[in-house]
């Protein structure tokens, strides 16, 4: 595969800290980077004033973690193209619809209506008043990359794109399946095509260890000001790599 290129103009990131805080400042995810920092494995989601508070009561962590840091990387652009991407999705949700299902209970409407995968790409059309085009990925452990290979290509029309990624860990009953590392945490790229930081992507072979969601190991570099992220994908890995 031939690598390819963008570029970020700006970058939002948020997780819960362990000290009962967030990582969310550009500062903090450099500690984390530096492992001065850790992620909690918590309940704990990002609060949304600036959504409205019958809606915000709709969404779930992972709606939330989604729509925080892609309101911070937009700045108030919300006429941009989007791409939405996360491995497992609401599956939170729609675990809670089985587990009524198996009681004979009748599911919710509204929660069946928001345990689809775009959940997060709808309400953040709704929350900004934002017609553009979006798309929502799930692409095993190669999401993040396939995700950042639809936005390059939606540069070739559009000045800029914004790229948002969002996962948690799954829901105890299913963890046994799980075959990579995450946490909760949300990360939003706001990719350009003629400026801003640049990056190439490509094909490589599997790093050794353990599999980490792909989101984790190219923030690490990202935050960490690092040369290459190295990550786990379904058939061969990947290499992210500051141009």
């Amino acid at each position: 595969m031939t690598a390819v290129g963008f570029a970020i103009e700006r970058w939002a990131a948020w997780a819960p800290a362990e000290d009962d805080g967030s990582i969310e400042t550009a500062g903090q995810w450099a500690d984390w980077a530096a492992g001065t920092l850790a992620m909690a494995d918590n309940d704990a989601s990002p609060a949304l004033p600036f959504i409205n508070a019958m809606l915000r009561r709709r969404l779930s962590r992972l709606s939330r973690l989604a729509l925080k840091v892609a309101y911070e990387a937009a700045a108030g652009d919300h006429s941009l193209p989007t791409v939405f991407c996360s491995r497992h999705g609401e599956i939170h949700r729609t675990r809670g619809l089985l587990a009524d299902l198996n009681a004979g209970e009748p599911l919710s409407p509204m929660a069946f209506s928001l345990s689809v995968h775009n959940t997060a790409s709808g309400l953040y059309s709704i929350a900004s008043g934002n017609t553009a085009a979006s798309t929502a990925i799930a692409a095993g452990r190669d999401t993040l990359a396939m995700a950042v290979i639809e936005a390059t290509g939606l540069l070739l029309q559009h000045e800029r794109v914004l790229l948002v990624f969002a996962e948690e860990p799954l829901p105890e009953d299913y963890r046994e399946f799980a075959d990579e590392q995450t946490a909760a945490f949300g990360l939003a790229l706001l990719l350009a095509r003629d400026h801003g930081e640049r990056w190439q992507l490509a094909a490589a072979d599997q790093p050794s260890g353990t599999a980490r969601c792909q989101g984790l190991d190219f923030l690490q570099a990202l935050a960490g000001d690092r040369p290459q992220a190295h990550s786990h994908g379904e058939r061969h890995g990947w290499r992210w790599t500051r141009a």
